[in-house]
């Protein structure tokens, strides 16, 4: 090594090496991935929002038929779900009868808004159906394997009937 006459110092004509998360092409390669990432987030909450709009825009009884839908699409009326399925219909019906009526029913138990709906609603046959259907799981508990799958099936087929029935005239 030569002696620097000015410093008095060796020179150092050693390997300099930088590392590679300081390189510009890893730099813009982050750059570009933070980017594409943004734009997917972004993307998504676009695509969410537009479904719920979607969803809103839906008339209630659309909704709640399409909820109904949604249990038998993801194969949730068959006795392995039983109880679920009847939590998810006894809610949607509650939901829609105080959306679409205004009854406080919302939070009751399925007694309570039997006895509700025989004091305030009108038509008998939509009662009936309805007990029917919030009784079905006390029912359930106690048949056979076959006889609770015709039950659920048939309690499935009143809930979409108690939706049909209570649509408007002008929106069928």
């Amino acid at each position: 090594m030569k002696l620097n006459e000015k410093t008095g110092l060796y020179e150092n004509y050693g390997l300099w090496h930088v590392p590679f998360w300081q390189t510009a092409k890893f730099q813009l390669a982050v750059k570009i991935a933070a980017a594409v990432l943004l734009c997917l987030v972004i993307a998504l909450l676009v695509r969410k929002y537009l479904q719920y709009r979607k969803r809103k825009k839906l008339p209630l009884w659309d909704q709640a038929l399409l909820n109904l839908n949604q249990l038998k699409k993801n194969n949730k009326v068959d006795v392995l779900h039983g109880k679920e399925f009847y939590v998810a219909a006894s809610g949607i019906l509650k939901n829609y009868f105080h959306d679409r009526f205004g009854y406080d029913v919302v939070g009751k138990t399925d007694a309570e808004v039997v006895d509700y709906l025989e004091k305030n609603h009108a038509d008998e046959q939509t009662i009936q159906d309805m007990k029917m259907v919030l009784q079905g799981s006390e029912i359930i508990k106690f048949a056979n394997a076959q006889a609770a799958q015709e039950q659920i099936e048939q309690d499935y087929v009143r809930a979409v009937a108690i939706i049909t029935k209570t649509i408007p005239e002008k929106n069928k």
